[in-house]
């Protein structure tokens, strides 16, 4: 791809090499309070634990969400860094493959590649042992801020440490160009509550993060039933966010925009593995509102690519198509 090539969408955040560990040999201990319900994936301490199967890739939230933008018809970039190292050039090459542009992908010699170890238990939900690694330390001035200007989309996901600045930064840049802007706030961006993000939300087109994040960002007290999350998609919109969708895995989603408040069911079918749904659901939300679709419409078509990733070991495996999407949410005709 040319390097002056105006591309559809830029996604922005992370990129790591990933090890995915799927380990039958789980149990779930749950603990329970007025306030919240917690549950821990626990293995025997000091055992030696037989695995069922082990895969590598590349992931993060950059490179996750580009395979579906990319696999679903758009002109595809991502903007991240790795390290110069092995691992580094296989997430370049893997993105390469996929034919994302990779101009913006920055090599740091001081720095190794992110790194994940993805625990995936009998239940097929999902532990993360994560090291940002080199994604952690994208500066301002290392950002191509000309070729990112040519795009119609950024997707930004989590911005942690030496990078974190750049949440903001990039959000302004995006309402300063017309840009529309999708945002899944990551852990450090979190902690700046709602009052904090509202000079990014003031910029945003979609936010989307699930439940516990949104209580994490909102302050609302949570388990007061449906209202809560109606008044956590209110308080986005209020923010200055245009669109905002809270996800809640097996149970569906739900969103709000000004023309309304919808809720989408999940596929049916029972997960081999939820890492990358989030992604899949927020990208493929992306891909609809920029093909013209609403937000209800658009919700279904993320879920059904959420449904299918869910279905596969890997964050990339299992990614459907634009056309599959329509067709799973009964839209007829390509958009």
């Amino acid at each position: 791809m040319a390097e002056s090539a105006r591309l559809d969408v830029v996604c922005i955040g992370s990129a790591t090499e990933d090890v995915f560990v799927q380990v039958a040999d789980t149990k779930i201990i749950r603990f329970s309070d007025e306030h919240e319900d917690k549950a821990y994936l626990a293995l025997e301490y000091g055992a030696k634990i037989r695995t069922d199967d082990v895969f590598i890739d590349t992931g993060g939230g950059a490179t996750n969400t580009a395979a579906t933008f990319e696999h679903m018809g758009l002109e595809t970039g991502v903007a991240t860094k790795v390290g110069a190292d092995g691992p580094g050039d296989r997430v370049i090459e893997s993105l390469q493959q996929r034919r994302i542009d990779t101009t913006m992908v920055v090599r740091d010699p001081e720095h190794r590649t992110g790194y994940s170890v993805i625990l995936t238990g009998f239940t097929g939900d999902r532990t993360i042992l994560v090291h940002r690694g080199a994604s952690a330390h994208l500066r301002e001035e290392e950002v191509d801020w000309e070729s990112m200007g040519r795009t119609s989309w950024v997707y930004m996901n989590s911005l942690a440490g030496e990078s974190a600045p750049l949440f903001l930064q990039v959000a302004r840049f995006c309402g300063q160009r017309g840009i529309d802007l999708a945002i899944n706030p990551g852990g450090e961006q979190r902690k700046l509550g709602i009052d904090g993000l509202r000079c990014v939300l003031e910029h945003t087109d979609l936010l989307v993060c699930n439940r516990a994040e949104a209580y994490e960002i909102t302050g609302v007290e949570p388990d007061r039933g449906p209202e809560d999350e109606k008044e956590m998609l209110e308080m986005f919109l209020s923010a200055g966010c245009r669109r905002a969708v809270i996800t809640y895995g097996r149970d569906g989603s739900e969103g709000m925009d000004h023309t309304g408040h919808y809720k989408v069911p999940a596929p049916p079918d029972e997960p081999v593995s939820t890492v990358g749904a989030g992604d899949a659901f927020a990208a493929a939300c992306t891909v609809g509102l920029h093909r013209g679709l609403g937000l209800p419409q658009a919700m279904r078509c993320a879920s059904a690519n959420a449904g299918s990733v869910v279905q596969h070991i890997g964050a990339k495996n299992g990614i459907i198509s634009w056309d599959h999407a329509l067709a799973a949410c009964g839209i007829d005709g390509c958009q």
